[in-house]
């Protein structure tokens, strides 16, 4: 099988386990549900995320056995080839649980450790995105494009915050470095969708601190494949100083507790690194 062949098939089985599932999902808004606390009391788990999450990697697996699976709530099927997905079964809990429609179902995948097809499923505005290289980045069907914007002051942005309470402080903090050189700030309360958002040009850059491999994974995809940036910068500490290293996205596997990710159009990708850098605080 070509390697563009391997995508598109991938791409499907994504798009259809994202949306398959997400539109069960959407379903159960409003139900009493069950819920946990995992880092932090900000940071919830439901019988939903568990429930959705058991029906993709069996939709996966019963398609594709011999694939690596690996999901946020624990699940992990190991694989026979260089085919590895993550999975986030509801990226946003807190907006599921209020009826906000800024959850959604993320799917990525990568191959030989690059990422390489996503699908994004937001069911409440019944959004699908998928990419692949051979594909592009659609939104329902319809190619879309990262923002042509090219003037950081004219750049709307998104970003999500931790679930730590006081790093969540150091954050505000650096916002003030960050508010007055662009166009806005938009908080929507899951990576996954700001990725998706950023991918379609609904806003021109998004940032966030500490995210996992099944947070960004599809997004990383949908970004790549509509002609966007993603780069990392990582911060280590030696002498009292800092030093940051920034690098170009392969694989959501590279990300650690440390790394910043950062999506753009190429214009706008290292102004936005460089603000964010320039506005870092210590913790």
């Amino acid at each position: 099988m070509s390697n563009n062949s391997l995508e598109e098939d991938l791409r499907s089985v994504a798009s259809k386990a994202a949306k398959k599932i997400g539109k069960k999902v959407a379903k159960k808004i409003g139900e009493r549900h069950t819920f946990n606390y995992k880092s932090s009391t900000t940071d919830l788990v439901t019988e939903i995320d568990k429930w959705s999450e058991k029906r993709i990697t069996e939709y996966i697996s019963n398609l594709r056995p011999d694939d690596e699976i690996i999901c946020e709530e624990g699940t992990h099927v190991k694989g026979k080839n260089s085919v590895r997905w993550f999975i986030d079964p509801i990226d946003g809990t807190t907006n599921f649980i209020y009826g906000h429609p800024g959850f959604s179902i993320s799917v990525g995948v990568e191959i030989n450790n690059t990422t390489e097809v996503g699908a994004i499923y937001a069911p409440l505005l019944n959004e699908l995105f998928s990419a692949s290289s051979a594909h592009g980045t659609t939104r329902n069907g319809k190619t879309v494009e990262v923002s042509k914007t090219k003037l950081l002051s004219n750049a709307l942005v998104a970003t999500g915050f931790s679930y730590k309470s006081d790093f969540r402080a150091t954050q505000a903090k650096n916002l003030i470095g960050i508010l007055p050189k662009i166009r806005d700030i938009r908080r929507i309360g899951g990576a996954a969708f700001d990725l998706a958002s950023v991918a379609c040009g609904r806003v021109d850059a998004f940032f966030e601190h500490g995210l996992s491999p099944w947070d960004i994974s599809a997004g990383h995809a949908l970004v790549k494949n509509a002609g966007g940036v993603i780069k990392t910068i990582n911060l280590s500490k030696s002498n009292s100083s800092k030093d940051y290293e920034v690098s170009l996205l392969k694989s959501s596997s590279e990300l650690s507790s440390d790394t910043i990710t950062v999506a753009a159009s190429e214009h706008l990708i290292d102004q936005v690194v460089e603000l964010i850098i320039n506005s870092q605080i210590d913790c």
